[in-house]
């Protein structure tokens, strides 16, 4: 008998994974799971994106920051906050987490 003729259980070597317990229900990490979605993260990238339209408007000449100088405090402020906090991850290279540097085998 050939291997194309033998039936299907007898040439599996491993039990069916298929029908075993699920990968994902144990051995994750809470790194792995909790978090999926960042709060700091998206709060920096809604600072910039408030500074670009600012500018936006003021580029397209809608409003001069002279005539609305309370916007354009506030967009200074933003700018200034999202500028350091931009700065701060040049300055330490973008480095990861050590537990995503762990992970990709770092």
């Amino acid at each position: 008998m050939t291997a194309d003729q033998a039936p299907p259980q007898e040439r599996r070597r491993r039990p069916d994974r298929r029908t075993g317990e699920r990968r994902s229900s144990a051995g994750r990490r809470a790194g792995d799971t909790e978090g999926r979605f960042a709060l700091v993260p998206a709060l920096w990238a809604i600072i910039g994106a408030l500074v670009v339209v600012y500018l936006f408007f003021v580029v397209l000449g809608n409003f001069k920051p002279k005539d609305a100088p309370v916007p354009t405090a506030i967009a200074l402020v933003l700018a200034v906050l999202w500028l350091g906090h931009a700065w701060q991850r040049v300055l330490t290279a973008g480095k990861s987490p050590p537990e995503d540097r762990e992970r990709r085998g770092f």
